[in-house]
């Protein structure tokens, strides 16, 4: 069997078997793209055993049962979006698709440019070598609420001269996300305000408020507005369940806090493999997020707050 390493595995969702046969030509021209998988309609894509493996989904967004665009969000989280539809690049449809997380997008109408189909075969190429970046990366996630102030600054002072990404939920007021980004920053450890798009740079990227904050499948920051969940928004557990895929290459801490925001997320996450903490609730200002992220599963270790920077920086620091 053929080795995946540097092949861009594709799945094609599209209900028109011509337009699905002309992408399949389109495809296999190019050695280094495979098709491992096709769907007819929404619900197909989302039984389809080859899923998981695919790095790029070619999605018409207009399909029956259940159309491409209601999953470019979901899709976003595990493999690359490429958005296909009969409408024209620059239409509503396409701004909206780009802005559920599609990295591209691409009208049925010009697939037989050949200008389009060279850059159509670069974008697949492209978004799966980021995908594979992405998925090589270890990143930290920090879930915090009332009382998380002091260890968040302990964990940010550890992390000064490392690369590692840091992404933080922290349940705050309104417009305070900025002082946070300004207390924790330090030319050796940046913070700052996480904006849609951003790529993984060493430092800390704080969730803006009223918006949920994801890793994306290309290894940036995606937000979104959602509905609240476990009552807030940005949520810990929104984030964190963004991380799963990341599988062993995720270290997250719930630290101190009211309600049990992250408990959930992070108990999948360390069933899926992942480098799961929480602040000891003997140390923590509130018990309550540690002690129900604990419950979550087993394999969830409690750190006592004077160890939370070393924790972490261990498995983190370049050094």
């Amino acid at each position: 069997m053929p080795s995946d390493a540097g092949i861009a595995l594709v799945v094609i969702a599209e209900d028109s078997a011509l337009v699905t046969a002309y992408l399949e030509q389109l495809c296999e021209s190019d050695p280094q793209i495979r098709i491992v998988g096709r769907a007819r309609d929404g619900k197909e894509l989302l039984e389809l055993p080859e899923l998981p493996i695919a790095k790029v989904v070619l999605l018409d967004l207009l399909m029956p049962e259940l159309g491409g665009l209601s999953l470019v969000r979901r899709l976003s989280e595990r493999a690359v979006v490429i958005a296909i539809s009969s409408e024209e690049e620059g239409s509503a449809l396409a701004r909206e698709a780009l802005a559920l997380g599609a990295v591209a997008f691409f009208s049925k109408r010009s697939l037989a440019k050949a200008s389009t189909q060279q850059e159509l075969r670069r974008v697949i190429k492209q978004g799966a070598a980021q995908l594979a970046a992405a998925r090589a990366q270890t990143v930290a996630f920090v879930v915090g609420s009332t009382g998380a102030i002091g260890p968040l600054e302990q964990i940010a002072r550890a992390l000064r001269g490392t690369t590692a990404p840091l992404l933080v939920v922290q349940h705050l007021p309104d417009g305070r996300a900025e002082n946070l980004a300004h207390l924790l920053h330090h030319e050796a450890y940046p913070a700052r305000v996480a904006l849609h798009g951003d790529a993984l740079l060493p430092g800390v990227f704080i969730a803006p408020a009223g918006k949920h904050m994801i890793l994306d499948a290309q290894g940036r920051i995606a937000l979104t507005i959602g509905e609240p969940v476990a009552l807030h928004r940005p949520s810990g557990e929104v984030l964190l369940r963004s991380a799963a895929r990341l599988g062993p290459r995720a270290v997250a801490v719930v630290l101190s806090g009211l309600g049990n925001d992250g408990a959930l997320a992070l108990g999948e996450l360390a069933e899926r493999g992942g480098q799961c903490f929480v602040q000891h609730p003997e140390d923590s200002h509130a018990p309550f997020m540690p002690r129900a992220a604990a419950a979550a599963s087993p394999k969830v270790r409690l750190v006592r707050e004077a160890q939370l920077g070393a924790t972490l920086r261990k498995l983190l620091g370049d050094d």
